[in-house]
């Protein structure tokens, strides 16, 4: 799962540096160059060594606090602790080699120093972090509170998934409810012997009875099964296996995945009533995703956007530079925007407003945090320029429709999410801040559908003027856009229409009885059956066909379910 970056207010809070980090960063090059056996040079230069040393322990620290190293908690030392460790020591002995190189071209410098730098540094702080861990976990064990047997539930674990590692923890650390683990089954004969944390795999539930058994026999009672399984079906399944032994034996029976909320969603959706009687989908293809311009679009703005960041790389260090000055830290604002179909994404800024929140705790009103230089950025579209890098990351695209927040979005966002979100599109060449939001979806819906590279072109041209002159409405757009998408809505409506009687059909062909079946019958001079007008008796009629049938029944008002 993707992490939260921090809000602007709380950016102070990634710029952490440990000092037993920093003393391991100055100590790893030494270890190093004692490692080569050549503590000191032949000839007394100890020029070289000293320019090396520092340059090391310098891009060390700078990495160290770009990657954050000092911020994870040491009892909590994960792989992807570890991982980034790896990555800051890479850089920082990547970039000491690429300096000197440049500097001295590695005079009296080894070649095996800066791979020997690279292994020490990673071991020494890796080292570290598990000696801290270790030192804490003796700790937490010391302090847990020990069960007494006569208030111990012996559980056994049923799945030996991510699930159960997560359970088989949590009990380690907390003994919650005096459970204690004796044993886990998994239907996976090879995990057989296997273990969880020290708890072993002893089996599948087919030897449940044989276990709690041999259970017994050593002084151990089980009091519970729990289903460590997110999937409900196989949850379930589980589930039945072990309820009749857990009746006769009177012993509890749970699923976690059902206790905390987090089982699997079932997907119970039918295609039949989705296709025509010709086999062919009757829902719309969505208007971005038959268009075969869009499917080389993105290749084309990536290749742009390179050349755009390498070409504004001076705009962007004066800019970052005029944000640092005028608003302060951080110089990037971030926030997350919904992007194609539906999926979240995260666009940058150059930040235009000043933090919502002052030194004091104060919240700011809008007028407080805008400033001469957001202002300038604003009208200028400065501000837009790191959005550089979503585009070559293929969040977004050159040209498209704007990113909206979630709250933003319209009712009908499907036309819109189908293609990427764009840096400026049809609605900011016609009108930008000057459209209400219905203009503006209408002119992003009708840009979808006309998508064309003559148009992209056309679009980025006009972009360079509206930057220079201002927005300025077009309303012979706007009214081609707004007429567009009512027709668009009237074709929509129009569909659905059809849908509901196709569906309404095949309802009425699975459930009600044959035609022939319905004709009253006289019995002893009275009519039985249904009444005439009745709309049983409407379906009845051999005159009629089903289509027929069904729409006087849906005027009748019946319900055919019924």
């Amino acid at each position: 799962m993707r992490k939260h970056r921090l809000p602007s207010s709380k950016s102070s809070l990634s710029r952490r540096l440990a000092v037993e980090d920093l003393l391991v960063a100055f100590l790893a090059p030494c270890l190093a160059f004692w490692l080569r056996e050549a503590p000191f040079p032949a000839d007394g230069q100890l020029e070289p060594y000293v320019i090396y040393l520092g340059a090391a322990t310098g891009f060390s620290a700078l990495f160290f606090v770009q990657f954050r190293l000092a911020h994870g908690l040491p009892e909590f030392f994960s792989f992807h602790d570890a991982l980034q460790i790896v990555r800051a020591s890479g850089c920082a002995a990547t970039a000491t080699v690429v300096l000197l190189f440049t500097l001295t071209r590695l005079e009296l410098i080894p070649r095996s120093i800066p791979p020997l730098h690279f292994l020490t540094l990673t071991a020494g702080l890796i080292g570290l972090r598990v000696l801290r861990r270790a030192i804490a976990q003796r700790r937490e064990v010391a302090a847990a509170v020990d069960i007494s047997h006569d208030k111990e539930r012996g559980v056994i674990i049923v799945g030996a998934g991510r699930l159960a590692w997560f359970y088989i923890r949590l009990l380690d650390t907390f003994a919650a409810d005096n459970r204690r683990i004796v044993g886990i089954l998994d239907e996976d004969k090879s995990l057989r012997g296997r273990s969880i944390f020290g708890h072993v795999v002893l089996g599948d539930t087919g030897e449940a009875s044989a276990l709690l058994d041999d259970l017994s026999q050593h002084g151990i009672d089980v009091r519970c099964f729990i289903i460590c399984e997110r999937d409900r079906e196989k949850a379930q399944l589980l589930s039945a296996r072990l309820k009749t032994l857990c009746l006769e034996r009177g012993l509890d029976l749970e699923i976690l995945a059902e206790q905390i909320g987090i089982c699997s969603a079932e997907r119970a959706e039918s295609f039949v009533d989705n296709q025509s009687d010709d086999g062919h989908s009757l829902t719309e293809t969505p208007p971005g995703g038959g268009n075969a311009f869009v499917g080389w679009k993105r290749l084309i703005e990536s290749a742009l956007a390179v050349v755009f960041v390498l070409a504004f790389s001076p705009l962007f260090a004066l800019t970052g530079l005029l944000v640092a000055i005028g608003l302060g830290a951080p110089v990037l604002f971030w926030q997350r925007r919904i992007g194609r179909n539906g999926r979240a994404i995260c666009i940058y800024k150059f930040k235009s407003l000043r933090n919502p929140v002052d030194a004091n705790g104060r919240r700011l009103t809008d007028v407080e945090r805008l400033t001469s230089v957001g202002r300038f950025l604003r009208a200028t579209r400065l501000d837009e320029l790191p959005q550089l890098f979503n585009v070559v990351m293929g969040d977004m695209a050159l040209i498209g429709p704007r990113p909206l927040l979630l709250v933003d979005q319209p009712a009908d966002q499907s036309v819109r999410l189908s293609v990427a979100p764009g840096l400026t599109g049809w609605a900011q060449i016609h009108g930008g801040k000057l459209v209400t939001a219905e203009e503006k979806n209408a002119l992003d819906e009708w840009y979808v559908r006309n998508a064309s590279l003559r148009l992209d072109v056309a679009i980025l041209l006009r972009t360079l003027v509206i930057v220079l002159t201002g927005d300025q409405r077009n309303e012979d757009r706007l009214s081609a856009a707004l007429a567009q998408a009512l027709l668009d809505k009237s074709k929509k409506v129009h569909s659905d229409n059809r849908n509901a009687v196709t569906s309404v059909e095949r309802a009425a062909q699975r459930q009600l009885p044959r035609p022939h079946a319905l004709k009253p019958i006289c019995l002893e001079g009275q009519w039985a059956g249904p009444r005439e007008n009745s709309p049983l008796a409407v379906a009845g009629n051999d005159s009629m066909t089903l289509t027929e049938s069904t729409s006087r029944l849906a005027r009748s008002g019946a319900s055919i379910e019924k």
